[in-house]
């Protein structure tokens, strides 16, 4: 069952969406949760990537009874954060169940083992393959199946559902004797967990939550708090048992999922990719100048435009999220440009018979005007889409900060690179001597 809540226009509304979530939340649970006893009320808010749950966190172990209580642990830690909202896990709510337990007397008395008991019953409850009928005539055999009728399944394939049926098992001692069911097990009111989750072949329960949206609030920083406080909890071998009292189990971990483990992917995989990006720049600027010296002065403008996109986070009070780190990477192509034109306007004026101080400053100068202009018309071009949409702001934040901080450092340092890097005409004219001596 679901609801959705559409908002007017910004305009018509007095405060930001994010901040009517909490009263909205408030409002669900006493006016509809109340007459729902057991249901779980989530609250699912439009966000630019990521999973539903941006909090996940994984627990590991064999008995899934303890697992529920460290989850019930790890949700009182997590509800004491503030901004987390809408925790849970994914066990759901338990239902009323019951258990047939064996009587051991009885079955020491009638001989009849726990294995044979148990595998008797598995085919009184389960869909059993007797074998396959031979048709004939190039048709497909047919397949036998032996399974127990039960009144309350309709003609369905499955076990009893009422406590009554039990009582019409029907099991076979070794001498041959049909006993009733009652006679050998007794029924025990018990709960039963509505799913049972399993990760790489182990165990598992996934705590979830959300975060309240607002500027406050960053998944990062609530499990940095969180951290510490299951380190606490967990099991930990380098301590005596008398000072694990109280923790975890041995055996049973936890481990970050949600944003957090797509987050680390993501960014490796962009942290790669920009590595890559940097050398295939690199190897185009060596291929077109046949130089090392002068690619590494164009490739010095990149660190000048993350030292631009870093304060531009500060300033905005931004995190580092995988849109600027595209941002960053789309810089790598953008701010060479102004370095490449500034490089090669300067060895043409070498060609001409400048010495090398005089190339540097005509080059800069000569080049000036067409740089900022460039540079302009594209932060203006970006602001309207960086206000247009949240979702645009970071990557288009990242980029217009990092194009002015390159742009205004690079006509200082690469005159500069150029003058100190490059070698003199006198020293030239030296070598093309002695070669041809």
């Amino acid at each position: 069952m679901g609801l959705s809540a559409l908002f007017v226009e910004r305009s018509q509304r007095e405060r930001a969406s994010f901040e009517y979530l909490r009263e909205l939340k408030q409002d669900l649970d006493e006016n509809i949760m109340r007459d729902y006893p057991g249901a779980v009320l989530a609250m699912q808010y439009e966000r630019a990537g990521g999973s539903d749950d941006p909090i996940q966190i994984e627990l590991y172990g064999d008995d899934l009874e303890t697992l529920r209580g460290i989850s019930h642990q790890v949700q009182q830690a997590l509800r004491a954060i503030p901004g987390t909202m809408d925790v849970r896990d994914d066990l759901g709510n338990v239902r009323e169940d019951y258990k047939l337990v064996p009587k051991r007397e009885a079955l020491d008395f009638y001989g009849i083992s726990q294995d044979d008991l148990g595998a008797q019953g598995r085919y009184l409850m389960t869909d059993n393959t007797v074998g396959d009928f031979a048709v004939g005539g190039g048709e497909e055999d047919l397949e036998i199946h032996l399974s127990t009728q039960w009144p309350s399944q309709q003609g369905a394939i499955c076990g009893p559902t009422q406590l009554d049926e039990f009582a019409t098992l029907r099991f076979i001692t070794p001498s041959g004797e049909v006993l009733s069911g009652n006679a050998l097990l007794v029924s025990v009111p018990d709960t039963a967990l509505l799913s049972i989750t399993h990760r790489d072949t182990e165990r598992s329960v996934t705590v979830l939550a959300k975060t309240i949206l607002g500027p406050d609030y960053f998944d990062g920083e609530i499990l940095a708090e969180l951290r510490p406080k299951l380190e606490a909890m967990e099991y930990d071998a380098t301590l005596s048992d008398g000072a694990n009292a109280g923790r975890w189990p041995r055996g049973y971990t936890y481990r970050f999922g949600g944003d957090a483990d797509t987050t680390s992917e993501t960014f490796s995989s962009a942290g790669q990719m920009l590595v890559v990006a940097i050398f295939l720049v690199f190897a185009v600027l060596v291929l077109q100048f046949s130089s090392y010296t002068q690619p590494l002065i164009i490739m010095m403008t990149v660190p000048f435009a993350l030292i631009g996109t870093l304060f531009g986070l500060y300033l905005l009070d931004l995190s580092f999220s995988f849109p600027v780190m595209i941002g960053v990477i789309a810089l790598t192509g953008i701010v060479v440009n102004d370095a490449i034109v500034m490089v090669e306007t300067m060895n043409e004026r070498r060609k001409q018979g400048l010495d090398v101080r005089q190339a540097a400053a005509l080059g800069a100068s000569d080049r000036l005007r067409p740089i900022l202009t460039t540079s302009i018309t594209t932060v203006v071009g970006l602001i309207p889409l960086a206000l247009s949409s949240a979702q645009w702001f970071p990557l288009c934040t990242s980029v217009i900060f990092g194009l002015v901080s390159a742009t205004a450092i690079a006509l200082l340092v690469v005159p500069g690179l150029y003058l100190q890097l490059t070698p003199s005409r006198s020293s030239d004219t030296t070598e093309e001597t002695s070669n041809s001596h």
